[in-house]
């Protein structure tokens, strides 16, 4: 897949790949990447590529991901999404895969939830007790572990996020929560829709 056209996201790119070069511990290399995050979300070109994505995320289950990059070498990916306001995700995690999820534009609210249940974690019924919630706004990086169980709720407009994955959705499993039931069911995350990322 072509590296992206739009500067800040092929330096973005080229910080990412000079970091796995390392061989950091993995929680010091995520920390990094976030860190490095902050300039490709406060770069107009990129804020002005995204108000000409298509609406992904409409609410549960609609969830699609634009996919504008995967690494050839280490695997990494970007994603986008632009969500409908006032929509509301399953609750899921990310499976075994570290996500940072950053907005652009818009506002949205993060809940967190922890399983008090000692099954095994692809074993219902689970048991899930909200352990967090924080709001997110243009700029801000949401640092999501493997396994961290959440739900996102949009805004009251539109919001557009940028995503860096470890590796490409589909190619492992996620898993949703029904918070009344506990019922847990297999995926394979959101369906990618390839995007160029370019200037406008």
């Amino acid at each position: 897949m072509e590296k992206p056209q739009l500067p800040a996201a092929l330096n973005f790119v080229e910080q990412i790949r000079a970091l796995y070069i390392q061989n950091l511990d993995t929680d010091i290399l995520w920390d990094k990447i976030r860190f490095a995050m902050g300039p490709l979300l406060a770069d107009k070109e990129l804020k002005k590529s995204s108000k000409t994505w298509p609406l992904t995320v409409e609410g549960a289950p609609k969830v699609k991901n634009l996919l504008f990059y995967e690494d050839p070498d280490f695997g990494f990916v970007f994603n986008a999404t632009v969500r409908k306001a006032n929509s509301v995700t399953s609750v899921h995690d990310h499976g075994d895969v570290w996500t940072l999820y950053g907005l652009i534009e818009g506002h949205e609210t993060m809940y967190r939830y922890s399983r008090i249940d000692e099954a095994p974690k692809d074993v219902g019924p689970a048991k899930l007790k909200q352990v967090g919630c924080h709001s997110l706004g243009p700029g801000d990086v949401d640092s999501v572990p493997p396994g961290d169980i959440h739900q996102e709720h949009g805004g009251a407009e539109n919001s557009m996020a940028f995503i860096v994955r470890a590796q490409k959705a589909g190619t492992f499993k996620q898993r949703t929560y029904n918070l009344e039931t506990g019922e847990i069911k297999l995926n394979d995350g959101p369906i990618l829709i390839p995007h160029a990322l370019s200037a406008v």
